[in-house]
């Protein structure tokens, strides 16, 4: 019988081992994750290096717009001694471009007597679908309101000029990126009667 109980009691201390490790292991996983949350996170950043991130999203924001509306990039500010170097883009890094969406021509009057109709094509983003963006966002909203306000009293000698057109079309074209924080790219004009 001694044997027996030997045999028993053998059992009963794996048991107890088993329990044992099974009531610590999902403390240690709690710990573990009281710990990260607390002591392991990282301290928030300071209000100079939030301003930091901000300038250089804002940099990298105007720099794209800019270049994909043929226009020259900003430069990067100076940094203070001491302060982060961060590297600002010089060229358009090569990719596809996306689908486009067309908008509905808009007509407005010209100075004097005469009236233009213009006809707007946004570069969506790669993957967009263009019936959804229609729908979904106001990117079709800003750059309607971008080229009427741009258009609206202009003459019609300024306007049969191609280099200002092109500029302003840049100029939308930037204007529109920047509002949609460089979704759209930039805007072709597809349809430009003045009469």
């Amino acid at each position: 019988m001694a044997e027996g109980e030997g045999a028993v009691e053998g059992e009963k201390k794996k048991g107890g081992a088993k329990k044992l490790i099974i009531k610590i292991v999902p403390l240690l996983l709690i710990a573990l994750v009281i710990a990260k949350m607390t002591v392991l996170k990282p301290p928030p950043p300071t209000p100079a290096q939030a301003a930091a991130k901000a300038a250089a999203a804002k940099l990298a924001l105007d720099t794209k717009c800019a270049l994909a509306n043929s226009m020259t990039p900003p430069k990067a500010p100076a940094h203070a001694p001491g302060a982060a170097a961060t590297e600002t883009p010089t060229t358009a890094k090569p990719g596809t471009l996306g689908p486009t969406l067309d908008l509905d021509s808009k007509t407005m009057n010209l100075d004097g007597s005469h009236f233009l109709k213009i006809g707007v094509s946004l570069q969506l983003p790669v993957g967009s679908v263009p019936d959804t963006v229609k729908i979904t966002e106001n990117w079709g909203s800003i750059a309607s309101q971008l080229v009427i306000d741009t258009f609206s009293g202009r003459s019609f000698a300024e306007l049969s000029n191609d280099g200002v057109r092109e500029r302003l079309q840049h100029e939308i074209g930037d204007e529109v990126c920047q509002r949609t924080d460089g979704k759209v790219d930039t805007v072709y004009f597809i349809d430009f009667v003045m009469q």
